[in-house]
């Protein structure tokens, strides 16, 4: 069976634009956690304030590894 494979720079196109799309993906996941830590701040806050409890005003970090199974970066 004959297969017809892309140039090599091609190929290096293809890989160039794939990490630049990870890098992408990375920056928005991280910046989905940082706003649903904001938001369950934000509702800590609110229900402290209606129901006259003292927040702490931090809610907990997701930890571990992000969607795709890699570490989440620093």
């Amino acid at each position: 069976m004959e297969m017809i494979l892309p140039s090599i720079d091609d190929q290096r196109r293809i890989v160039a634009k794939v990490e630049q799309l990870m890098a992408l993906v990375d920056a928005l996941e991280t910046q989905l956690v940082a706003s649903r830590a904001t938001a369950a701040n934000l509702l800590s806050a609110l229900v402290a304030e209606l129901t006259g409890t003292k927040s702490t005003g931090q809610a907990a970090q997701p930890a571990g590894t992000g969607r795709r199974g890699r570490p989440r970066k620093s």
